[in-house]
């Protein structure tokens, strides 16, 4: 489908598209499911496609359940190796099986959720708590099930695993997560600093919509022809979504306003709207937090994937309550799991054996936490919980004079710095904790203060000594704006020898919501405030010779959405203003990052043993 979405953007003539939209709209829907598996009757008499694998063996069967919104084949199944299906033909997709997880002696079940691939209902509806407790509970039931229950998935099947997790507990056993959130919207897509992520958002959003199943568009009132018509035109608008990924700052469907009431996109699900519009107690956004379990949970995170600092932070929320729970974090982004070569081990099974068969002995010999240094080549660690104890906070402060020191704020140089910010010359993204659009640790170059006047950059010199940082990382901003809204972001870099700049972390603030998402203060101009502003977790080394440096402004787009700096309302206002912001220095105004550096790396277990190919 987005390589025709390409054709048809690209290179066709207005004869062909015309051709081709009544082709569509009068043929049959080649969008419809592509195949029918068996069904689960839901309480409300909805039938939800639920396919069962079971090995070899008469049972009964300990259980790894699966919700997912996807076709099969569609990613590795909790880190297993890839499996190549291209040649099995599409009638006989539904009897695909995970054969490592047979032969281990596990019963598995795939269901697909509400409006998509096949079952019933609307897709995105929030029914997805109730489904997935019917599922177990029938289950349990089932002959060849002896009622033990292990819930795992990748990405969005990892948030539906969660789910569960939270609010039945005493339905599973235990959880193998991957590359998810438990806390999709106060967590990720409105937080922590309450700017929209919408590299997230927008191409997940309409990708859900657009291929949602007939089912859902019956449900939600299109009959056959404004369906395809619907599906036609959202078709066309996608494939400007997808048609530069690494240049989406400058492509108009990315930079049209307002989000709200999004043309086609927000008719054919609620859903668009209310994610937009979620505040802290929303429902969309209780829905899908699952940040409180005590189900035994093994998380894995990568660095630069997009959950990760909502993972991690729930993984440190949950070592605070002495909960059953490991963590492994891998080196890449959101799809490195799906490479088997990133799999220096693979813990999957091994956890479910301990937890679900009582296999005391079968735990891998891991420490709790086990991590990879970021920008090293296979240099892994243990630790016995997150962040390490070895590390500890030391403050750099920002100074007026654009320089960065680990030393007394009063002895700093003070004063304002100050820039212009305007919405419609954002400063574009560059990498980062990002989905699909450009991502990664890259090189920030080109989007710094000698290349934009709305970037100020801070330099800490060439550190004599190595210098190790492990854990959770913070700034602190004195702000001022001539604005009643505005955002503030923060960049960590590695500058080498070259002049390279190496995205370590970042974060952002919208004022309004500086203190919590579940108010609006307004800035009054020329007021001084101070902003906190989360930069997430990582491991990384700052090489001797290197320098650390900060970048400040106000946009990272598309990463998140733009603040119009008018202080209307978020989604549904065009107007834009152009503000001027300023940063201040001193004793009693500070700016700074909090680094957990680890002085003394003796203190933690090194794993030579642990060994991924992805970074050779």
């Amino acid at each position: 489908m987005k390589n025709l979405f390409k054709i048809i953007a690209i290179g066709a003539s207005t004869f062909i598209v015309l051709a081709l939209a009544v082709a569509f709209v009068l043929l049959p829907s080649f969008l419809d499911a592509k195949y029918v598996g068996p069904t689960l009757i839901a309480e409300d008499g909805r039938e939800l496609v639920t396919m069962v694998r079971l090995p070899d063996g008469d049972g009964p069967f300990p259980t790894l359940v699966v919700r997912s919104p996807y076709t099969l084949p569609h990613t590795p199944l909790s880190g297993m190796p890839t499996e190549d299906f291209s040649d099995l033909p599409e009638e006989q997709l539904p009897a695909v099986g995970w054969a490592p997880v047979l032969d281990a002696g596990y019963a598995l079940v795939v269901q697909h959720t509400r409006g998509r691939v096949g079952s019933e209902g609307i897709a995105l509806d929030l029914k997805d708590e109730e489904d997935s407790i019917q599922l177990i509970k029938w289950i349990k039931d089932q002959a060849w099930s002896n009622g033990k229950i292990g819930t795992t998935g990748d990405s969005i099947e990892a948030i539906l695993a969660m789910l569960i997790n939270s609010n039945s507990p005493e339905l599973v056993d235990a959880s193998y997560v991957q590359i998810g959130t438990p806390n999709l919207v106060n967590g990720v897509l409105k937080g922590p600093g309450g700017a929209l992520k919408l590299e997230l958002f927008f191409p997940w959003a309409a990708e859900q919509i657009l291929t949602a199943d007939a089912n859902h568009y019956r449900e939600m009132g299109y009959g056959p022809i404004t369906r395809r018509t619907s599906i036609l035109q959202m078709g066309f608008a996608l494939s400007q979504i997808f048609s530069d990924l690494e240049n989406a700052h400058k492509v108009k469907a990315w930079r049209r306003l307002p989000l709200k009431n999004y043309p086609h996109f927000s008719k054919a699900s609620d859903a668009w709207n209310a994610m937009l519009e979620a505040t802290p107690s929303s429902k969309v956004a209780q829905h899908f937090d699952s940040t409180d379990t005590d189900v035994p949970t093994f998380y894995v995170a990568a660095w630069f994937d997009v959950f990760s600092p909502s993972q991690l932070s729930a993984f440190v929320d949950g070592e605070t309550k002495n909960r059953d729970q490991r963590l492994l974090i891998l080196n890449g982004t959101h799809f490195t799991p799906e490479d088997p070569r990133a799999w220096p081990i693979q813990p999957m099974l091994p956890w479910f054996d301990f937890h679900l068969k009582g296999e005391t002995s079968a735990l891998l010999d891991l420490p709790r936490v086990t991590f990879p240094i970021a920008n090293e080549n296979n240099e892994w660690y243990g630790a016995d919980t997150w962040p390490p104890s070895a590390s500890s906070e030391t403050v750099w402060t920002l100074a007026a004079n654009g320089t960065i020191s680990h030393s007394e704020i009063g002895g700093i140089v003070s004063g304002p710095r100050d820039y212009i910010y305007d919405p419609e010359n954002p400063v574009p993204t560059i990498g980062g904790r990002n989905l699909l659009i450009s991502n990664g640790p890259l090189d920030q170059s080109a989007v710094r203060e000698n290349n934009r006047a709305d970037v100020l950059s801070y330099d800490s010199g060439e550190l004599t000594y190595d210098l190790v940082v492990m854990g959770h990382i913070s700034g602190q901003l004195s702000v001022s704006s001539s604005a009643p809204d505005t955002d503030f972001t923060m960049k960590i870099m590695d500058v080498a020898p070259d002049g390279s700049a190496t995205l370590v972390t970042e974060g952002i603030q919208r004022a309004r919501f500086r203190e919590g998402r579940h108010r609006e203060v307004f800035l009054e101009p020329g007021e001084i405030y101070t902003l906190n502003i989360d930069l997430g977790h990582i491991a990384w080394r700052f090489r001797q010779g290197h320098r650390i440096s900060v970048d400040v402004s106000s946009s990272n787009f598309p990463q998140w959405d733009r603040n119009l700096n008018t202080g209307k309302d978020l989604y549904s206002s065009t107007e834009i203003q152009v503000a001027t912001n300023t940063i201040h220095h001193g004793a009693d105004r500070a700016s700074f990052i909090e680094l957990p550096v680890v002085s003394d790396l003796a203190e933690l277990d090194r794993l030579p043993h642990l060994r991924t190919s992805l970074n050779d």
